[in-house]
């Protein structure tokens, strides 16, 4: 007899996340040189868990080659863009990413009716999307992939 109870399942299309001054962020390497190796990194309330270097790699270099759209964006920007709101806690997102690592950047222009402020969408592989809005968030994060580039052994 079939189960008449119906499954219920989900499916991360993608994920925005909206920065603005720097971000909290921690490099973690575990296991380094062995088959388990990865380095694990905070970016604010992203998780990203790496263990192929070409991955950690790539994803450093395209961050990198946005530094032109980077330029556009201020120092600084008030923290109210963020929209937090006290009433929520803040959702914690899980990403493991291998091979290669597709990385989109594009500068978008501020929309007042949708409460969007301009800034650089960096997309990463279709399911992660920052919207950086300051050159200090971006330099936070930068520095952070850079960081877990370095505790993977030279190829």
């Amino acid at each position: 007899m079939p189960n008449s109870t119906p499954e219920l399942a989900s499916n991360v299309l993608a994920v925005i996340i909206r920065v603005a001054g720097p971000v909290i962020t921690e490099v973690r390497a575990h296991a380094i040189g062995y088959p388990e190796g990865h380095v694990c990194i905070r970016l604010g309330d992203v998780l990203l868990y790496l263990a192929d270097p070409v991955a950690v790699a790539l994803l450093r270099q395209r961050w990198d080659s946005s530094q032109y759209l980077a330029t556009r964006l201020p120092d600084q920007v008030s923290q109210t863009w963020l929209a937090h709101d006290q009433d929520h806690y803040p959702l914690g997102i899980s990403a493991q990413l291998t091979g290669e690592v597709e990385v989109n950047s594009q500068w978008i222009n501020e929309r007042r009716a949708s409460r969007t402020p301009a800034h650089l969408r960096v997309r990463v592989d279709n399911r992660v999307i920052w919207q950086v809005c300051d050159r200090q968030a971006w330099h936070s994060i930068g520095d952070a992939l850079f960081d877990a580039q370095r505790q993977f052994p030279l190829q």
